[in-house]
């Protein structure tokens, strides 16, 4: 490597933060605009430990992403499994070809290794030929990109969180007590006590498309007390009896498909489920609130896919879906994306940026939902949420 004063380049499958430390020697020959690095993603290379190169050499580093397709059964996906070292200086140059990954054991005698060193020029064939390979390998990398370095401060929580449309003010006499009122016993599991409460409070007619979309005039926090099933709920099997609560100041009951906080009342007769809420103080309107932890994913991208002759008594090493008749299908993977995941529904369109300078260091990842089948089933405007992120 050290000959390589114009061109060093080099394809090695894998690469350990050892490699990473051997190849910073390298840096002054590695800044070259002809040089390159390029190592397979797999493991045992140390993404992360990259970085540290990609500082030096921004340019010139790349990684090789495999396939998804075939995959050999017992043995796994292919990948870039090359170990080359070519190294010019003027028209002199050295080729090294073994079995040696950039590893600790690999490059310090642990592991019993085996290469061959040519010497030559240039234009002589082997190193013509072995250029071409590098070159082959580095168009199918990608430049090195570093990892999101998260810092999330979504905070463990589990929180009972309602959005309702409402004028009425529970502020004016805080604490209040609130009596909700459900038409269904679907969402019952969501209502188990005692839990802390979130209060989202709209205007009328706000709420018809989704809270998503919808500013909350006002917000606050509390603590659900107590759950009751009327004679209507099916949990109840039969026992259950409507509860009319002298103490609550509001009720919340559904009404054209939304909650809206009302006067207090008698409960309607097709009430199912009730819940007392204990309304303490008012909350932040700008509070995001999640079902599952927002983060930050890695996702391949597939290439174009390919077919190639198979040996007859290959195939059967091969998963079934990867033979289409005397054929080996090869999906390479092109690269990767890095996704803030969010559950779908969860978040609204104001909180992204804020969303991403807490959970995705503020780089300009793209959000992905979480399926809601994934999740059991939610009211639209009552959510059990797990995480939160404060303002």
């Amino acid at each position: 490597m050290n000959r390589g004063s114009d061109q060093l380049a080099i394809a090695i499958a894998f690469c350990s933060a050892a490699g990473v430390a051997l190849l910073t020697r390298q840096v002054p020959r590695l800044k070259k605009r002809d040089s390159f690095v390029v190592v397979s993603s797999a493991p045992p290379t140390d993404y992360a430990e990259l970085s540290k190169l990609y500082e030096a050499i921004p340019e010139n580093l790349f990684v090789h992403w495999g396939a998804t397709a075939p995959y050999e059964n017992k043995a796994g996906t292919p990948l870039m499994h090359s170990k080359v070292v070519y190294a010019r200086s003027g028209q002199e140059c050295w080729l090294w070809v073994g079995s040696h990954n950039l590893t600790g054991n690999a490059t310090q005698g642990g592991n019993c290794e085996a290469a061959v060193l040519l010497h030559g020029t240039s234009c002589d064939k082997p190193f013509v030929d072995a250029l071409g390979h590098l070159s082959a390998c580095r168009g199918e990398a990608t430049p090195y990109d570093p990892d999101v370095s998260s810092h999330n401060d979504a905070q463990r929580e589990d929180i009972l969180v309602i959005h309702a449309e409402g004028e009425l003010t529970p502020d004016r006499n805080l604490p209040c007590r609130i009596h909700l009122c459900l038409d269904s016993a679907d969402f019952d599991g969501l209502l188990s006590a005692p839990a802390p409460v979130r209060l989202f409070l709209y205007p009328r007619q706000a709420l018809r498309h989704g809270w998503q979309d919808a500013n909350p005039t006002a917000a606050f926090s509390g603590t659900l007390t107590g759950v009751n099933f009327t004679a209507a709920n099916p949990n109840a099997k039969g026992s259950g009896t409507t509860a009319a609560w002298s103490a609550a100041d509001f009720n919340i009951a559904e009404q054209e498909g939304v909650l809206a906080l009302l006067p207090s009342g008698q409960p309607t007769r097709n009430v199912t489920t009730q819940a007392v809420l204990y309304i303490s103080a008012p909350s932040s309107t700008s509070e995001a609130l999640f079902a599952e932890r927002p983060r930050v994913e890695i996702q391949p991208i597939s290439g174009p896919e390919r077919l190639s002759p198979i040996d007859l008594d290959m195939r059967r090493f091969f998963r079934a879906r990867h033979i289409q008749h005397d054929q080996l299908l090869h999906i390479p993977v092109s690269g990767r994306r890095q996704v803030i995941r969010v559950t779908e529904s969860d978040v609204r369109p104001r909180d992204t940026e804020r969303i991403r300078a807490r959970v995705a260091a503020g780089r300009a990842l793209d959000f992905e939902d979480v399926p809601e089948r994934r999740l059991r089933v939610r009211h639209p405007f009552i959510v059990r949420a797990k995480y939160r992120l404060p303002d």
